[in-house]
């Protein structure tokens, strides 16, 4: 059964953090550049986890298909590139090289976006309204690690009801992945 509400430390409604991280692509990117988008995605990913590499294509065609719509996208990985070296930034660079990501990807190495926005796994979806308001939180199908078994595309469903001005519904679907790698105390 789907919980009913999101985190209660970032529940529905909060307004979008105010962050600015490095890009995987050169120089720093942040809150600012999703600024005036109809809606506004925060993915956090990582490039270790089978749950991430299992949904990256549905993803990156969600990006594609709706960014002439008024989408925006960052991606986030803020794992412990110490327990996880295939999160490190320089594993990040070559992955958004070769994959050509349509969306920047930002390494959060103190983890504080991470905890500013009470996000717990890879991969976890949060879609802003054009005010920078939270309207969905979760997961982005009903089968991240294995994409042959989808049968609900939650995340598209979801931007689609932003971009007409709705209220998704589900506006939230627990996350489905592997759990963010915190660093050791």
């Amino acid at each position: 059964m789907q919980r009913e509400m999101s985190s209660e430390r970032f529940a529905l409604g909060s307004a979008l953090p105010t962050f600015t991280l490095p890009n995987a692509a050169g120089g720093s990117l942040g809150s600012d550049y999703l600024k005036g988008a109809k809606a506004a995605l925060v993915a956090f990913l990582c490039n270790h986890c089978p749950y991430v590499k299992g949904s990256e294509d549905m993803l990156i065609e969600i990006v594609r298909r709706l960014e002439k719509d008024g989408l925006k996208t960052v991606a986030i990985s803020s794992n412990d590139a110490i327990q996880y070296a295939e999160d490190s930034f320089d594993k990040m660079r070559e992955k958004a090289a070769a994959m050509a990501l349509p969306y920047p990807y930002l390494y959060d190495e103190s983890q504080s976006v991470a905890k500013a926005f009470d996000a717990a796994c890879t991969p976890e979806f949060y879609v802003f309204d054009s005010q920078g308001k939270l309207a969905y939180h979760g997961t982005i199908n009903d089968s991240p690690r294995d994409p042959s078994k989808v049968t609900k595309d939650y995340l598209s469903q979801a931007i689609v009801s932003v971009l007409e001005g709705r209220t998704p519904s589900p506006a939230f679907v627990h996350p489905l992945g592997c759990s963010i790698k915190w660093k050791r105390p």
